[in-house]
């Protein structure tokens, strides 16, 4: 995941709540009611829309506490989904992705987001509840301390409208992930720039303030400082979620197939003439430099040359392939300034030459909430054949949203603990790794340990493997649908055989007339070996194999297949005679 790009939506600000956080509540009580970070602000200029499709990074620390909490419990639930447009965010609390959340411990940290204009508040506030009004208060500032001490992430990466469980009217955006730890939020002046210990003590002052019109806060600092990089989950009182991470739902009128790339687009990182830096989307003039929008190699160097390390990172992943040596330069300044991502890419560009570094820079980068650093460590132990170690790194990976984690941790434990194991292949299938949807459909389609039997749930692997363009995938789809639409199998057999399938290549023989070389004697011989043994599924397709390559043996195959309640065989039988 980037550093923080949000992209927020115009509309009415939530309604702070006057929180009463440990000693000071008694003084809070006096305060006035139902303040809100606009009336702080003294907010009164009409919002303007800001176009939110690509998704984006608000922070949410101005939401009630009931609706933090109505968050939290959707994430508990499955993967939780919004409505995000210009007029506002709201949780579709019934609506959901079928899916679960990965918690990854990361190296603690406090930052202090100040936001000192009304349109720094717009744009980086998510938006709904109390209309905004009047001007931002001369030499006036909200000040939001941060503690970070890890990342909340599901591995889904292209779903569409199809993919949504229950009342879903209006839903635009899931929750890919959130930041959590703990935060403070307190109306200053300008004048003063406050460290977040300062801000976190005056949340929670014993003394009556009366003139502070803004106080919230959630979590306990002394809490926050035993977070631990390696921890499988955040400590009780920090853990609260701080800045979601919200990416677009594609249409899917016509299947997933035809919209998963739109899916899958970068969000901008601010709303239109603002710009990253300092936590914050602000304006251009505010700052001397800020992060640029990745992929924008020229604004990359630009800023990367004024001091933004970020900048420099980004411009290093898009220098790997075409000047290494820049590439390591810029990784390396961006890595010093803990982005984390550039850690992971600098240690790639090093494992060859100094592995004993490129390990270090990995290891920096898992520490950091970088999946793909995890990943990484997990792969020097798999080497080293330490596998209990790279199991645990894996599904580290796996927690911080790393599909290909997930795939390598089922891949160990898929033997010994299959219910776990179709647990890791599932959040990698959610993540695009087709091979691990074909195994799901595999699972499924023959009842193994960790799947229960279903043909539609195969089916519903098999389809969503086939359109990622997984030629078994495509082969498995195609015997699950003949009965029924032989077009369509036609279809996913033409797929399979595309991409040199040899059984979707033998289904075009056999059941369309085609002329297709069918050649595999050591597929043969291991499905052979299955059908031997009491497999319907496997008599079936290697009798499919021989009927279309002549073999005698193809009718006597096919029949043991339709014998032992194969349907697909039964059909082919149909056809043989």
């Amino acid at each position: 995941m980037s550093t923080a790009q949000m992209v927020r939506c115009a509309g009415a600000l939530l309604t702070l709540s006057i929180a009463s956080c440990g000693p000071g509540g008694a003084a809070e009580t006096v305060r006035p009611k139902e303040a809100t970070a606009a009336t702080a602000l003294g907010e009164s200029e009409p919002a303007v829309c800001r176009d939110v499709k690509s998704g984006g990074e608000p922070l949410i620390v101005d939401w009630k506490p009931e609706q933090r909490g109505n968050l939290e419990i959707a994430m508990k639930d499955g993967v939780a989904v919004v409505a995000y447009s210009c007029d506002g965010i709201q949780l579709l609390d019934a609506c959901k992705l079928e899916g679960e959340y990965g918690f990854v411990g990361m190296t603690r940290r406090e930052q202090v987001v100040r936001l000192n204009s009304s349109d720094e508040v717009r744009a980086n506030l998510p938006f709904s509840g109390a209309s905004i009004g009047g001007e931002m208060a001369r030499d006036s500032a909200l000040d939001i301390a941060l503690i970070l001490v890890g990342k909340r992430r599901t591995t889904w990466l292209e779903p569409t409208t199809n993919d949504l469980k229950g009342d879903c009217k209006g839903a635009t955006h899931y929750v890919k992930g959130a930041m959590v730890g703990a935060f403070a939020l307190e109306t200053g002046t300008s004048a003063k720039v406050r460290a977040a210990a300062e801000i976190f003590a005056a949340s929670a002052s014993t003394g009556s303030n009366s003139s502070k019109q803004v106080s919230q806060r959630e979590g306990n600092p002394a809490d926050c400082a035993q977070a631990s990089p390696d921890a499988e989950k955040p400590p009780a009182q920090c853990g609260a979620p701080l800045r979601l991470v919200l990416s677009p739902i594609a249409s899917a009128p016509a299947g997933e197939a035809a919209t998963a790339t739109a899916a899958a687009v970068e969000p901008a990182p601010c709303p239109e003439g603002l710009v990253f830096a300092d936590g914050k989307c602000t304006a251009k003039a505010r700052v001397s430099a800020y992060e640029c929008k990745p992929g924008d190699s020229a604004d990359c160097k630009t800023q990367c040359d004024k001091g933004n390390a970020a900048s420099c990172g980004w411009l290093g992943l898009a220098e790997r392939s075409s000047d290494p040596v820049a590439a390591a330069a810029h990784l390396d300044k961006a890595c010093a300034a803990d982005m984390a991502v550039a850690c992971v890419a600098l240690g790639e560009l090093r494992e060859k030459s100094d592995a004993a570094a490129a390990r270090k820079l990995y290891e920096k980068g898992c520490a950091g909430g970088e999946g793909r650093g995890c990943e990484k460590l997990g792969l020097l132990e798999l080497a080293a054949k330490n596998d209990a170690a790279a199991t645990k790194l894996f599904e580290q990976a796996c927690d911080g949203g790393g599909a290909n984690g997930c795939a390598e941790g089922a891949k160990l434990v898929l033997k010994s603990d299959p219910a776990r194991g179709a647990a890791l292949l599932r959040r990698a299938c959610d993540g695009g790794v087709a091979e691990s949807c074909t195994s799901l459909g595999a699972l499924h389609e023959t009842g193994a340990p960790g799947a229960a039997q279903n043909a539609l749930l195969a089916e519903h692997w098999y389809r969503r493997a086939c359109y990622r363009g997984a030629a078994d995938a495509c082969a498995g789809l195609g015997r699950l649908v003949y009965v029924r639409n032989p077009n369509e199998a036609q279809n996913a057999f033409k797929q399979a055989c595309i991409r040199q399938n040899t059984i979707g290549c033998a289904a075009l023989n056999v059941l369309y007339g085609e002329k297709h070389v069918v050649i595999a004697p050591a597929l043969r011989q291991d499905l052979l070996t299955r059908c031997m043994k009491g497999s319907a599924r496997d008599c079936s397709i290697v009798g499919l194999l021989d009927a279309a390559s002549n073999n005698p043996m193809g009718k006597t195959n096919i029949n043991q297949g339709c014998g032992r309640g194969d349907q697909f065989a039964c059909a082919v039988q149909k056809k043989l005679k």
